[in-house]
């Protein structure tokens, strides 16, 4: 199965897939800025500076979601078409274009609702389509990696799993087009806005079946091309939010609105417990330096708020995860050293670090990759922490991501500060499955993976995972990150959740010409 891979490269290309959407009126950058310097026709600034509301798009990659590589048309494609279920900022899932999902073993069943903009009905064959469609797609074609076979009747799809998934409907936020028009470059809409074209250009153009949702009738739509060109229109005004995954763009801003939202990305102390006789490979010391760890200070301090606590290995968002929490927010520097000490070891009261009978001191070295400032903070935070616990620790900073990737993969760190972007089924198989790209030098056990099944196959069986995880921490939780929106003073309430820049869209309040009468 499938996994997603680790979320540490901080190139300019993952930074510009990761941008969101775009508004306008949002300034403060230089002012001998020109708009020809940034890729953006004069003219164009000019509208924006008229209260016009503009969006990135790219001309060659269309408007089809399934076609492209690209998490802008990704994510403007939540404009042009529902789906058939949005996740809420608390992860609780909202049904759209499926009326419901009922899970069984491997059997999934979709009742189809919703119509096109156009007035025709939603059909189990179009959701058939889109679900192959989107399992063959570079964007989202990972994530439904467990798909074996759909089949559609009437209004019903079903959906036959390799492996039970009781979280399925949680991977269903995927745009619904008609199933004769999921190879389209531009297909028939489904959601608030269609493409169109005017005298100016191409533009969207809401739908009138969904005027509850629209609070513009027009959002004109510019070709830029990569990042350079999206940051250079940020700076002089002419593109006043874009949206991001990426920890260097989390802080706030003076000029502008910033909506922060969760994501699923976890933060984690790696742990190398390979081979079966080193000192990681004991459960207790695993736990104590799980016990050692201020989750709260690196969610405040090296994620400047930006981060919400790890109380489980599973978001502690997703529904029914507080009253399965195992994991204190603060450190319990006591509590780790009872531990340590439940394994023999002893004080050594002049270094202030525990030792075996043999006199080796328990020193491990911690690995974090440089380029990224908060990671780098974190490390340190819990190198601190770690010392007072009576661990030595010696960090291991490396700037070069394929570098600090291959001592990871060669069992050449200990501990690593680690990231993964996890699907919202909460597929942990990234690293209890051989193969998942942060599986190296984690064991599993018997039980451990049985009460993960279990609570793959039910979500009923979330408790009893969490307890069987906290007993063996093959890894350490520490935080999941928040994504961020920023965009421009002239608009407000934007609520962007980790499904949609634009949920909840009819709440945004304008204060400028082109508001609707």
């Amino acid at each position: 199965m499938a996994h997603r891979t680790l979320f540490y490269r901080l190139t300019s290309a993952l930074l510009a897939s990761a941008l969101a959407l775009t508004l306008t009126g949002c300034g403060g950058g230089s002012s001998s800025a020109s708009g020809s310097d940034a890729g953006v026709p004069a003219a164009q600034v000019a509208s924006e500076a008229a209260g016009e509301f503009i969006l990135p798009y790219s001309s060659a990659d269309g408007f089809n979601p399934y076609l492209s590589q690209s998490n802008v048309t990704l994510q403007n494609s939540r404009l042009l078409f529902t789906s058939l279920v949005d996740l809420d900022n608390d992860f609780n899932l909202i049904y759209r274009d499926a009326a419901a999902v009922s899970v069984s073993g491997t059997a999934v069943t979709i009742t189809v609702t919703g119509s096109f903009a156009d007035g025709s009905a939603v059909t189990g064959a179009d959701v058939a389509a889109c679900l192959n469609a989107a399992k063959s797609s570079a964007v989202l074609g990972s994530r439904l990696a467990n798909v074996q076979s759909v089949r559609a009747a009437g209004d019903t799809v079903t959906v036959t799993l390799s492996a039970p998934d009781s979280l399925f409907a949680y991977l269903l936020d995927i745009p619904v087009l008609k199933a004769a028009e999921v190879a389209s470059q531009t297909p028939s809409s489904s959601g608030r806005y269609s493409v169109s074209s005017d005298e100016k250009g191409p533009c969207l153009v809401a739908n009138d079946s969904f005027q509850d949702k629209t609070i513009l009738p027009k959002i004109r739509l510019t070709e830029l091309t990569g990042y350079d060109a999206m940051v250079s229109s940020l700076n002089i005004g002419a593109i006043s939010l874009f949206s991001s995954e990426q920890e260097s763009d989390l802080a706030g801003s003076i000029v502008c609105h910033t909506a922060y939202f969760n994501l699923n990305n976890l933060v984690f102390l790696g742990i190398e417990a390979l081979p079966a006789n080193s000192v990681l490979a004991q459960p207790a010391l695993r736990q104590a330096l799980s016990k050692a760890v201020s989750r709260r200070a690196i969610a405040d301090k090296a994620y400047y708020s930006r981060a919400y606590v790890a109380t489980g290995v599973v978001n502690p968002r997703f529904p029914g995860e507080s009253a399965a929490a195992t994991l204190a927010e603060e450190s319990d520097t006591d509590g780790a050293k009872a531990l340590i000490e439940s394994l023999g070891y002893k004080m050594d009261e002049a270094s202030g670090y525990y030792q075996d009978a043999a006199g080796k001191r328990l020193s491990f070295s911690l690995l974090c990759y440089s380029g990224s400032s908060f990671k780098r903070y974190a490390a340190q935070l819990v190198a601190d922490e770690l010392k007072k616990a009576g661990i030595e620790i010696t960090l291991d900073e490396d700037g070069d991501f394929s570098s600090y990737r291959s001592k990871i993969a060669s069992g050449a760190a200990p501990l690593y500060i680690g990231e993964v972007k996890l699907y919202n089924n909460m597929d942990l198989g990234v690293f209890f499955v051989v193969g998942g790209d942060a599986h190296t030098g984690i064991t599993v056990s018997e039980p451990l993976l049985t009460a993960y099944n279990a609570f793959k196959a039910d979500q009923n069986g979330l408790a009893a995972f969490e307890t069987a995880f906290a007993a063996e921490m093959p890894f350490v939780p520490l935080v999941y990150k928040n994504g961020v929106a920023t965009y421009s003073k002239s608009f407000a309430g934007l609520s962007p959740t980790v499904s949609d820049i634009f949920y909840q869209f009819e709440n945004l309040t304008a204060d400028f010409g082109t508001k609707k009468e």
